[in-house]
Formats: C-alpha cells, sequence, structure tokens
C-alpha cells in the first residue's frame, strides 16, 4: 500500500507541475510560492486534521467551511490543468450599442468571466462586465464611447482565484469597404456619391468653419488651375493610373467611389461638370468628420498604383470630431474620437513614398522627432488649426500654399501664411563662440557667422519640398553701395545655384535617367537638402573689406520663402508669376564701424 500511495503522489506532483502560474491566488496555495499542487493538498488535509480554525485559503467552494469538498475540488484542480479554452467570438458596434460573445469554457473549477477593455490611448485595461454565470457568454451595452482602435479580452478565473485571459481582439470602429484591381482602380466599393454631403450644407449652423474651409487649400484642391494642369501632365505621362493617382488625396470622394473625372481638364470644365458638389468640394467636410479610423502613409510602387487607405463611416449620419461632449441638435448625431487632435488624422494624404523614395512625407517627419508621436508634442491641428478666442478651430488650414489666381495685395491668406512662416526658424548672428565684430579696418577680412534654427515639427520645407524654396539672403553695403550680396532675386527669378555662397533649402527629385523633374510620378530618387525638425545649421561668410571703404558697414540677413520654384509657375501657369509671394521668415541686422 505504501509503495501505490508513494505513485499516487507521484502522479500527483506530475500533474501539479502543469497547472499554470499566476499572479495571486485567493485560495489553494497554502505555502505562497504561485504554484498549486501536491504540497498545497497535504497542508489542507493537515489544516482540516489537526486543528479546528477556519482558512479561507482552504474554502475553494466558498461555504465558510474547510472539510473534505475543499479538499476534493482542490485535487481536482491539481489532477486537471487549469488551461485556457476561451476566445471572443464578435464584437460589434453601431456608435450607440456594443456587443461581445465568446465561446463557453469547459473549465470544470470555473467562477468567473471578466470582459476587459483598452484603447490605442489608454492602455489601461478596465473591466467592462463580469458574471459567475458559465453560460452568459454575451453582452449587450449601451452608451458605451470607443475609439478608432480598441482592443477585448476575457478573463476566466478558476476558484482558486487563477485568472487566464485571451489574447486581445483588436476591433476597429465599422467603416464601409472598398477594394482596387490590379491597375489601381476601384473594383469594388461600398461608397455612393450621395454618401457624401456637400459643405455648404453645413454653413447654416457652421458658417464660421465653411467660410474659413472656403479659403483654404482643402477647398482649393478642386478650384486650383495649377493642380489641374499637374495632373494633366501627370496623366499623359501616366495614362492608365495618372488620374487615380492624383485623385486619392486631392479628391477622396471621387476616388471611393470610382467617378472618372480624367475627362475634366481644366476647373472651369470641372466646376460645370454633372459631378455630385461632394466631389467638386474636394476635401470637404464629410471627408474629414466622416474618419472613424488610423490610415497609413501612401506607398506607391513602379506602376503607380494609388494605394491610399480611408476608414469611413458615413451612415448614421454621424459626423466625428474633436469635441468631447458635443450638443445634441436636431441635424445630425455627433461623436468624439482622439485622433482629430492628433497627427495621425493627416494620414494618408500628408505622407507618400514612391518607388521606395521619401517624395512627401511630413507626417513621417514630425513622427520621427524623438518622443513626438509617445508624449504628445506639438501636433499638426495645433500649428495648422490653431484653438481661436471663441474656442473654435481654424478650419482654414493655414500652410504655405495660396490661390495664386488672386493679386497678393487682395489675397487673405497672404498675411496668414505670413504669420506662420515667422514662427517656423529664426537666424541669428554668431556661431557658438565664433561672434560678428563691432568694428573692423579697410582690408581685412570681415567674418559673418549666422546660425539657422528651425522651430518647426518637420523639415523646411515640407510636403511638395521639390516645389518649394528657403534660402538665405545676405547683403552687405557700404555707403549704399553693394559690396557682397548672395540670394537676392525677384519673385520671378530663379536663384543662382552656381552661387557657391548661396545657402539653400529644400529638395531635388530625379527621373529614371537622373535628370530633376517636378513631378512626384517620375521619382526614382531623391537629393534632401531641408532644414530638418527643430535643428540648427551655419555658415559663415567671409569678405575681404575694400581698402578704399570709409563710414560702416550694414549687413542684412534674411531666412526667405517662396511656395513655388518659379519655373514650376512659369511652366504651368506664367500668368500667376506676379502673384508668387516671396516670404521673409527671419530678418537681422548689424551696423559694423570702420576704423
Amino acid at each position: 500500500m505504501f509503495e501505490n500511495f508513494k505513485k499516487y503522489l507521484a502522479v500527483m506532483f506530475f500533474f501539479s507541475i502543469l497547472i499554470c502560474d499566476c499572479d495571486t491566488y485567493n485560495a489553494g496555495d497554502l505555502n505562497d510560492d504561485n504554484t498549486i499542487d501536491i504540497i498545497d493538498i497535504i497542508l489542507s488535509v493537515n489544516s482540516i486534521l489537526l486543528t479546528n480554525e477556519y482558512n479561507s485559503l482552504i474554502d475553494l467552494n466558498y461555504d465558510n467551511t474547510n472539510n473534505i469538498f475543499d479538499i476534493i475540488l482542490l485535487v481536482e484542480r491539481v489532477l486537471i490543468p487549469f488551461e485556457l479554452d476561451v476566445e471572443i467570438v464578435n464584437v460589434n458596434f453601431d456608435f450607440s450599442e456594443l456587443s461581445i460573445s465568446w465561446n463557453k469554457t469547459n473549465d470544470i473549477s470555473f467562477k468567473k468571466y471578466n470582459v476587459y477593455y483598452s484603447n490605442f490611448i489608454e492602455n489601461n485595461d478596465i473591466v467592462l462586465y463580469s458574471t459567475d454565470n458559465v453560460m452568459d457568454t454575451s453582452i449587450v451595452l449601451n452608451d458605451l464611447v470607443l475609439n478608432e482602435q480598441n482592443y477585448f479580452s476575457i478573463g476566466i478565473s478558476d476558484i482558486t482565484g487563477c485568472e487566464l485571459k485571451t489574447n486581445v481582439f483588436m476591433y476597429e470602429l465599422p467603416f464601409k469597404e472598398y477594394s482596387l484591381d490590379e491597375s489601381g482602380n476601384i473594383d469594388y466599393s461600398d461608397f455612393s456619391q450621395d454618401d457624401f454631403r456637400p459643405s455648404i450644407e453645413c454653413a447654416g449652423c457652421h458658417e464660421e468653419h465653411y467660410n474659413e474651409w472656403f479659403s483654404s487649400m482643402h477647398s482649393y484642391t478642386s478650384r486650383s488651375p495649377l493642380f489641374f494642369s499637374y495632373k494633366k501632365q501627370t496623366n499623359n505621362s501616366h495614362p492608365n493610373v495618372g488620374e487615380q493617382f492624383c485623385m486619392q488625396c486631392h479628391n477622396p470622394v471621387s476616388f471611393l467611389t470610382g467617378e472618372d473625372t480624367s475627362i475634366y481638364e481644366t476647373v472651369e470644365d470641372f466646376q460645370a461638370s454633372n459631378l455630385s458638389e461632394a466631389i467638386k468640394d474636394g476635401i470637404g467636410c464629410d471627408v474629414c468628420h466622416t474618419m472613424v479610423g488610423l490610415s497609413q502613409t501612401v506607398f506607391t510602387e513602379d506602376n503607380l498604383h494609388p494605394s491610399a487607405e480611408y476608414k469611413m463611416y458615413p451612415l448614421g449620419n454621424i459626423k466625428f470630431g474633436s469635441i468631447q461632449n458635443p450638443e445634441p441638435n436636431s441635424f445630425h448625431s455627433s461623436y468624439y474620437l482622439p485622433t482629430y487632435t492628433s497627427s495621425q488624422m493627416c494620414l494618408p494624404c500628408h505622407d507618400l513614398v514612391v518607388r521606395g523614395v521619401e517624395a512627401e512625407i511630413t507626417f513621417t517627419e514630425w513622427n520621427r522627432i524623438t518622443g513626438f508621436s509617445m508624449f504628445d508634442g506639438v501636433s499638426c491641428q495645433d500649428c495648422h488649426m490653431p484653438l481661436k478666442e471663441n474656442g473654435y478651430h481654424s478650419h482654414k488650414f493655414v500652410g504655405v500654399d495660396i490661390d495664386l489666381s488672386i493679386p497678393l495685395e487682395q489675397n487673405e491668406l497672404v498675411s496668414d501664411v505670413q504669420n506662420l512662416l515667422e514662427t517656423s526658424a529664426s537666424i541669428s548672428f554668431g556661431i557658438s563662440d565664433n561672434f560678428i565684430v563691432d568694428s573692423i579696418s579697410p582690408g581685412d577680412l570681415l567674418s559673418i557667422p549666422i546660425t539657422i534654427e528651425s522651430n518647426t515639427g518637420h523639415s523646411l520645407p515640407s510636403g511638395t519640398s521639390f516645389n518649394r524654396q528657403v534660402w538665405l539672403e545676405v547683403i552687405v553695403l557700404n555707403e549704399n553701395e553693394i559690396i557682397f550680396e548672395t540670394g537676392k532675386v525677384e519673385n520671378d527669378e530663379q536663384l543662382d545655384f552656381n552661387d557657391s555662397d548661396l545657402l539653400f533649402f529644400s529638395t531635388f527629385l530625379y527621373d529614371h535617367q537622373g535628370n530633376i523633374t517636378q513631378n512626384v510620378t517620375d521619382t526614382h530618387s531623391i537629393e534632401n537638402s531641408s532644414l530638418l525638425a527643430y535643428s540648427s545649421r551655419y555658415i559663415n561668410y567671409e569678405k575681404v573689406i575694400p581698402d578704399d571703404a570709409t563710414g560702416q558697414l550694414s549687413i542684412t540677413a534674411r531666412l526667405l520663402f517662396r511656395p513655388f520654384d518659379p519655373d514650376f509657375i512659369l511652366d504651368h501657369h506664367p500668368e500667376f508669376i506676379d502673384n508668387l509671394p516671396i516670404y521673409e521668415i527671419s530678418s537681422i541686422n548689424k551696423n559694423i564701424i570702420l576704423e
């Protein structure tokens, strides 16, 4: 008999090592080693036989008594390991009602189900629901606010208090589906043009927002002669994919609905067409305010097939936004989503990689700043949709582009762009311990050390940086006579790239033959000399002062910007060249006495 008992203990020990480890046990683990095994059985038996004191760790059936029934349950727990046999079957949400279902456990020592929830912003599990009914494998919850990406799991507890959790079930908010064929055209789409309302319908309640949007480049994309000229050029070069490549970001409604807009080569034809007003809006109100999911960077292969990913829910007349407790109204429902205050909201349209070349990567530039995306750094909205005194966020989406068909003195956006650019960078005399002098003798060598500092969360320039120009203009005068200058141009003049003193920030795209191109679809490589986010650049100009110089030297340095390379304007719409602005980002002056 003793041999049989030893064999029994050996079997019990073998099974006991299969028991899962838990962080805590509410019962059963008498020796507190985070394991339920034969030792705990022996200790439990000894306690029941040798003492009359109640021990809650032995009471596995929770009847406030220690007896043989607790020992039986403990033996069963040791012999039959606690294994996870539950998983979530389905999650469904219609923005008012959440339903979750999971399969039933077969564990003999079941105690409780817990339904856990977290999301991509608040990554802390909270318990949505608990039940001790093993047959209760579904819940329906009302008025729960979900985020763009949500994580659910089921915890199953046994009589010992040990809990096992299922793998996380990631649930995105519902959105309409579409697919692209081999040529990048819409093969199937749940979207229809009627899903998107014309922006003018929002003006009744949101007049200020509408007027700002209408003046913005989001609206202007459908009214820009430059864009249509650029699109025509792209279609001529890439007739099978050019239209959809452009429209995937410049007109998402036409892209998602498969509407052929290639027949409209001019703004006039496009706006006079029978297309829906939502398409004519370009980036209209509903394009942004039906977004319910996180998009990704657009990666375009050599075939240039469009691949923009949109997750939209233009159903149920719900508008999504950044207001946490929106006031109800009779026209539409409102729903708060956190990413409306995040830079991720600007995807996919502000991040484009072509043939592996980072051609237009404003979001990536921001995202590469250490800690910005993780620790709530300055977002795109902070600068481009600033909060106004009335509590509204500006919907001008001020960047650097303007409508070049409007004379500069009549263009209201010019001052907005100027104000924004003045915050983007600064220049100063001096580099570390190298300072500019207060006086100098004729014939001596003058050093002009200058530091350029970026104050911007992306490169300068950014976006279509290959069409933009940032440069340093430096002029040294003696009694109104120029003795040195670099970077001085009129708005219709090209910079002198042969000037070895020119400090210039931009990018150059190269086609498959190694020639410079200003069409992103022809990109095969890139040369990047932009001013990186929050970085500094230094330059030291040296000039021998003429022997006959008298009086004083006057030095002016200006960091300048223009949104388009003048050659691009002259190629596409030369009538706009007089309206091409040159903005002053920062300027400094210094007078030096000649001894």
